[in-house]
């Protein structure tokens, strides 16, 4: 009876179309799909697979460009070393899962000058175990963000122009640019 691919390929689709709408029910069959499901992807191996299979793809990441209202280039927020992390999909050894990245983590010398990459305003200063980071709004919904800062060398609701300088790292720099649509693929800036 499941001998022609055809049928066999409509039976897939069917199963997994009624996998698909029980795990969004709140359906007593939810408890049992769950944890299939996740023992299947667990133990044998498909969440692995398709990440070894995807990286292979060699898939690109979106380069779209940054807008800006004004002829003003982006510079370099400072001078660095190498980039530890780029923005983008990553295969993540520890949880052993594709994870995403939206930023570029990157290595400067200690106590490196860090300068808006855009001139705008401080919108935000905040701090956690990594540092300190600092927001700059630069208009039309374009923000980016300084983080692993150890000194901050601004005020929230100062003025910054391209050669402020809002702070200084320690021995990292945590780079992030977003939009209303959220974060940006700032890796160009990055590849000067």
């Amino acid at each position: 009876m499941l001998g022609n691919f055809r049928i066999r390929m409509l039976v897939v689709i069917v199963i997994a179309a009624l996998v698909g709408l029980s795990m969004q029910s709140e359906h007593s069959s939810k408890k049992i799909v769950e944890p299939v499901i996740g023992y299947v992807m667990k133990d044998y191996g498909v969440q692995e697979n398709i990440a070894r299979y995807w990286s292979k793809l060699n898939v690109k990441q979106n380069t779209e460009t940054v807008p800006v209202s004004n002829p003003t280039t982006l510079q370099l927020p400072c001078d660095f070393a190498d980039i530890e992390r780029e923005y983008g999909w990553y295969w993540n050894e520890e949880s052993k899962q594709q994870e995403f990245f939206p930023a570029v983590l990157i290595k400067v010398e200690d106590n490196s000058e860090v300068k808006p990459i855009y001139e705008g305003r401080v919108a935000d200063i905040s701090s956690d175990e990594s540092g300190i980071t600092v927001l700059i709004d630069h208009g039309g919904s374009l923000y980016s963000s300084y983080g692993g800062l150890r000194e901050v060398l601004v005020e929230k609701g100062n003025e910054a122009d391209q050669d402020t300088i809002i702070g200084r790292t320690s021995l990292e720099l945590y780079f992030q640019m977003t939009s209303k649509d959220g974060p940006l693929n700032p890796n160009k800036l990055f590849q000067q």
